[in-house]
């Protein structure tokens, strides 16, 4: 692991924080949309500021996630940034599962706008950009492996949920800092109960996804593959540890209006999204310097175009 990271060139380290700042802002505007959607609890000026979130959030998903298209051609010209600007590459990568996954994307961030309305049709329409944005992870990468449809519902309701999670974040932490106990502890015990469904979503997708990907056949700490998942499992078992806390100790506390529960809901949140940021690290450079041994061998046999052979590194290497 430590080799695949230290190896890594400029272009790569880029497109590392490129796609961390990508997928933070695309879950933070599908799952403020999400949280508006789907926590009653919510406060009204709460609800107002996720609303506003989830379009600067979308704006700004929509400017990274096109900003991927030349650092991904400068990626495939072997870390040369003349790859940037180069037509024959900009148009490879336009039209490889990137861009088609980068168009899905942008229309559902699109949709997310609507959620500045409060009618059924605005929601609605918001609603269904969660599902293609998630969707959209779904596009590339090791998605596009047999069952593919499987793969790409597995992933779509996993982001989803994480995107539900990280959406109830942010109004949880400015609640435990300037409101009445009772009103975050009533939104949090909202949340905790329905975060127990996303979770075990979460979970199961997870491993599915991971059994399938690899074949079942994962040697855990042998590979930069296995261990960058490692180090994920870790991290997300530490955000469930946490939420569990939250839910049976600090949530009760807050209820019952115990001192310094609101402090301690504060700090725990805040961990946690600590947990969740490092999470997303390790998922942009596991898409980036690694793959599993399986999705590298089903790669390596499909017929690459002749000029495009000498790119099959990294292509591999950029395969999420």
């Amino acid at each position: 692991m430590l080799y695949a990271l230290s190896s890594a060139d400029g272009v790569t380290w880029l497109s590392i924080c490129v796609k961390v700042m990508v997928y933070a802002s695309t879950l933070l505007a599908a799952g403020s949309v999400l949280a508006v959607l789907f926590l009653r609890s919510l406060p009204e000026a709460e609800q107002h500021r996720l609303r506003q979130m989830a379009v600067l959030m979308a704006i700004a998903a929509a400017i990274l996630s096109l900003l991927r298209l030349p650092i991904r051609a400068s990626f495939l010209m072997g870390g040369t940034w003349a790859g940037a600007t180069e037509p024959m590459m900009l148009n490879m990568v336009m039209n490889s599962p990137l861009g088609t996954a980068i168009a899905l994307r942008l229309i559902g961030l699109a949709l997310l706008l609507a959620i500045m309305s409060s009618s059924k049709i605005g929601q609605g329409a918001a609603a269904l950009g969660t599902v293609l944005v998630a969707a959209s992870f779904a596009m590339r990468g090791h998605a596009l492996e047999e069952p593919r449809l499987v793969l790409g519902l597995l992933i779509t309701a996993h982001i989803l949920g994480l995107a539900f999670w990280i959406g109830a974040f942010l109004p949880l932490l400015r609640l435990s800092k300037q409101s009445e106990p009772q009103i975050t502890g009533k939104l949090a015990e909202e949340f905790g109960r329905k975060a127990l469904w996303v979770v075990g979503g979460l979970v199961i997708a997870g491993l599915a996804t991971l059994l399938i990907v690899t074949g079942g056949q994962l040697a855990l700490l042998t590979s930069a593959y296995s261990q960058f998942f490692a180090i994920k499992l870790a991290l997300f078992a530490g955000v469930v540890g946490l939420a569990a806390w939250n839910k049976l100790r600090l949530t009760p506390a807050l209820e019952q209006d115990a001192p310094d529960a609101a402090t301690r809901m504060s700090r725990s949140l805040k961990l946690e999204s600590i947990l969740l940021v490092a999470i997303l690290l390790i998922t942009a450079a596991l898409s980036t310097v690694s793959a599993p041994e399986r999705t590298i061998a089903a790669t390596t046999t499909k017929t690459m175009l002749p000029w495009a052979a000498s790119l099959k590194t990294n292509v591999l290497k950029g395969s999420a």
